[in-house]
């Protein structure tokens, strides 16, 4: 068997071979699909519907010989969710080419059935030219659900790239403590929790980032004062330890009625090789469970009115990977169109703490 680069590069096995390859090596962890799962839309542009109650209510109990009493369903809340579009095109550089050019003459000169084992090292240096195109709309996206998860909107800033985005926020429960209550700041939240379990229910989490957890958890004048724990054999911790885990401080306040506490620390790389946190400070998030949604996606149009030059591989949720040769070089592309649905964003409660710690 005879190999060029056009075969190569312009055949979609090949190129689905390299993507399969970037996926089993799970260099990037995909956060946002912790919490969501893909789902078709058929429109780019939907309703969608808010539940306003998590669980079930409780039935009514009747005379044997009664009518059932009419009941009102549970009122839904509505809005319109329109698709994000998602896309970045890239040049395969001459060096990359002559590398690959390099490769692929080791493979004509090998016997046949070394030819295997050239082709495997052929794939493996590709992956890092089509990995960038694979997570590229998926590092986006980390960004927009953290940003909704912690601070119930997203805006054109917290997407730095691109030609932009709309702003566009979630019905969530925003509470901002006073500075009056930051001195007190737990038994201000086991309050609170009092109140919002009678409207939303039992929470399962709190979520914030570990500044936050630092700053406002165990750095609060009371978890050092009040909120001590014999754990096991262990002797009784104090701040000055320095060493209060995130377990510990879960268990302390679980046992006082709060939620599990979860410390996001989760980063996103910019295209200007800095590091993005994606869940924001000064935020703590209530949520009943880790499922939130759907990423509802939309197919997108050119695979299925294909430009002739180019070599198209679809992936999950729509998503397409594209090859093409023109006369200005190799270039690898993406295209995905995505939005996260929240089944019960209402639900969901935000500490603001910014009044508090101004």
């Amino acid at each position: 068997m005879y190999l060029q680069i056009n075969e190569l590069l312009g055949n979609a096995q090949v190129v689905q071979a390299v993507i399969i390859r970037a996926k089993e090596r799970g260099l990037d962890e995909i956060y946002w699909m912790k919490h969501f799962g893909f789902k078709q839309t058929m429109s780019r542009t939907f309703k969608t519907y808010f539940g306003t109650q998590m669980g079930v209510t409780a039935g009514s109990i009747i005379d044997k010989n009664a009518n059932k009493p009419l009941r009102d369903r549970s009122g839904l809340g509505s809005g319109v969710l329109e698709v994000i579009q998602f896309g970045d095109r890239y040049q395969i550089d001459n060096n990359r080419l002559d590398e690959l050019q390099a490769l692929i003459n080791i493979f004509n000169n090998a016997k046949v059935e070394d030819q295997g084992k050239v082709m495997t090292d052929i794939i493996d240096y590709l992956v890092d030219d089509f990995r960038q195109c694979i997570l590229a709309p998926h590092k986006a996206m980390d960004i927009i659900v953290d940003s909704l998860r912690s601070k119930g909107a997203i805006s054109e800033s917290d997407i730095t790239q691109g030609v932009g985005l709309e702003a566009f926020s979630l019905p969530a429960n925003l509470i901002s403590p006073a500075t009056s209550d930051k001195a007190n700041f737990l038994t201000y939240l086991r309050g609170k929790m009092e109140e919002l379990k009678v409207k939303y229910g039992k929470y399962a989490l709190m979520e914030m980032s570990r500044s936050t957890f630092n700053k406002n958890i165990i750095g609060c004048s009371e978890f050092g004062t009040t909120y001590k724990s014999i754990l096991g054999s262990k002797e009784e911790f104090t701040l000055t330890s320095g060493l209060i885990t995130q377990e510990m401080a879960s268990q302390v306040l679980q046992g006082v009625g709060l939620p599990a506490i979860r410390i996001n620390e989760d980063l996103v790389q910019m295209s200007d090789g800095s590091f993005k946190q994606i869940f924001a400070d000064n935020r703590i998030s209530l949520f009943q469970k880790d499922r939130q949604g759907d990423m509802r996606w939309y197919q997108t149009y050119e695979p299925t009115d294909p430009v002739p030059t180019k070599v198209y591989t679809r992936q999950d949720g729509g998503m397409y990977i594209a090859t093409q040769r023109t006369d200005e070089g190799r270039f690898t592309e993406y295209m995905a169109e995505w939005v996260p649905e929240f089944k019960s964003p209402n639900n969901i409660t935000i500490f603001n703490l910014d009044t508090m710690n101004a």
